[in-house]
């Protein structure tokens, strides 16, 4: 989730460093700008000040990587804001992104609770209404992830794995939702496990029919943008400071080929599929670990929640995060202010 709070703190930092150094700047107040602007007005000023000590050091050394955030010729420094938590096509699923379109420079950052998680997409649906006093189903729908992100159609046989889970769920169409939440048994075994074997069928065989499929997935979840993020570690006081750089945008020197910021490329291949490892060494039974070459790797987790709209509403959504950083990309850290 977007951590607003250290959004809105890292927006404050951004303009005191451009301030100080004197350079013009332009904010797109969005509906997303404004609602970070009532979470630092509602927010205690001690509390500001232990944000802003996190956030100022991490962006005088990502300032001091980007050279065209100094230009002062041309068109003011624009600053953007993501409106939402999730992304589909966007350009960037990072909450702050920084523009000189007259230079055709930008980069993007991260600041979410956990930096690494890029994206949340449905899986499935079952939702269900009541008729003549009984909860009866209303349809499903299984996202074709195939479609949306190769424009290569999902197979047969995944779709038949998925009503093959929805149809079992369909038996307990009477139960109360939330009841048969407490039960992980249930939730694991006749839900998220098996919707993860399926996608962890299905993905290898895009790929296998699909040689640029790898690329294009991670190129789906990473957006368009060059990203750096940021993420504090209380416990140690610093901010570390991570950065993923494929398409050699950041880091750019003014009338240089040369970067800054080291530059990876993306996969061609898949190496590995298998459920990740938990914080103890167990076995996940609701994150899959996809591998590839050149140290990239994707985890998918899947979550089930309750839709709004109806009462006893059932929805399966998955978030997309990279466990670990590619080989080569830049890795630093920060001590806090004091």
């Amino acid at each position: 989730m977007v951590n607003g709070l250290l959004v809105a703190a890292s927006t404050k930092a951004i303009e005191e460093l451009l301030g100080e150094a004197g350079i013009p700047y332009l904010i797109d107040a969005n509906d997303a700008y404004e609602d970070y602007g009532m979470i630092w007005a509602g927010t205690p000023e001690k509390r500001k000040e232990a944000e802003l000590k996190k956030a100022r050091p991490a962006f005088r050394r990502i300032f001091s990587k980007e050279p065209y955030i100094y230009q002062t010729k041309g068109e003011p420094l624009a600053i953007r804001f993501n409106d939402k938590d999730t992304r589909d096509r966007k350009e960037s699923f990072a909450e702050i992104l920084l523009e000189r379109e007259d230079l055709d420079w930008r980069i993007a950052i991260s600041i979410k609770n956990d930096a690494k998680v890029l994206a949340t997409m449905p899986v499935a649906d079952r939702d269900i209404a009541t008729y003549m006093n009984n909860i009866v189903n209303v349809y499903n729908e299984i996202d074709d992830f195939g479609e949306r992100i190769f424009g290569i159609p999902c197979s047969n046989d995944y779709f038949d794995d998925m009503n093959a889970i929805l149809e079992k769920i369909s038996a307990h169409d009477r139960d109360t939702w939330r009841e048969l939440l407490r039960d992980d048994d249930f939730v694991y075994d006749s839900m998220i496990t098996p919707m993860l074997q399926a996608i962890g069928r299905e993905l290898p065989r895009i790929f296998w029919d699909h040689p640029g499929a790898p690329k294009l997935l991670i190129d789906y979840f990473y957006g368009k943008i060059d990203y750096y993020y940021i993420n504090p570690i209380e416990e140690v006081g610093v901010t570390r400071i991570g950065a993923v750089n494929s398409r050699r945008g950041l880091g750019r020197i003014p009338g240089s080929p040369n970067l800054h910021t080291p530059n990876v490329r993306f996969p061609a291949e898949l190496l590995d599929v298998r459920f990740a490892n938990g914080r103890y060494g167990e076995l996940s039974r609701d994150t899959i670990q996809f591998t590839f070459d050149g140290g990239w790797a994707i985890c998918i987790t899947i979550l089930v929640g309750e839709d709004r709209d109806y009462e006893d509403g059932r929805n399966f959504v998955l978030d997309v995060y990279l466990p670990v950083t590619p080989f080569g990309s830049y890795r630093d850290q920060v001590k806090w202010d004091r």
